[in-house]
């Protein structure tokens, strides 16, 4: 008679470590990445309209957060799917977020108008935000006289959550 296998399971501690290493090759790309410009500035021809125009630090920051999110996301999947869970990417780090301690999570508007200031120096916690159609699905609509549809193109942005952890009553 066989015996079956129990599914394999990941811890979540196990998954912050995979996050944690991940989060430091992101780093030290970046840093690399600004060890290579150069110092001086060559005066540069007007880019074409089919270059791509350089990202600003702003940019660049972003799409790092974006790529740290979507790294600690499929960790987190993977964790879930070994062992049988089926939940969203939010629910993931909802719970992820709460394990820290984290249990109220809103936006800095909404602490405000709750009577609360967040800390100085406190950073905020990603989670992903409401889908938006992209700006190319949109002119694909706009141009076939379609009214915008949902589309495998969406795109979805950073929503910056503070938690209760993270924020102390107005005096």
């Amino acid at each position: 008679m066989k015996t079956k296998k129990a599914p394999k399971t990941i811890s979540i501690k196990a998954a912050m470590q995979s996050v944690e290493k991940t989060l430091a090759k992101i780093d030290a790309g970046r840093k690399t990445a600004q060890a290579a410009e150069p110092d001086t500035e060559a005066p540069q021809a007007e880019p074409k309209p089919e270059q791509a125009k350089p990202l600003t630090e702003k940019q660049a920051n972003a799409r790092a957060s974006r790529q740290a999110l979507r790294a600690l996301c499929n960790t987190l999947q993977a964790a879930a799917k070994a062992a049988g869970m089926e939940e969203t990417p939010n629910e993931l780090l909802r719970k992820y977020y709460a394990q820290a301690g984290h249990a109220v999570l809103r936006t800095f508007q909404e602490w405000k108008q709750a009577g609360y200031n967040i800390r100085k120096g406190e950073k905020a916690l990603l989670l992903w935000g409401r889908p938006k159609p992209s700006r190319l699905a949109k002119e694909a609509a706009k141009q076939a006289g379609k009214p915008e549809e949902k589309a495998e193109s969406d795109f979805y942005p950073l929503a910056y959550l503070f938690s209760n952890q993270q924020v102390a009553p107005r005096q």
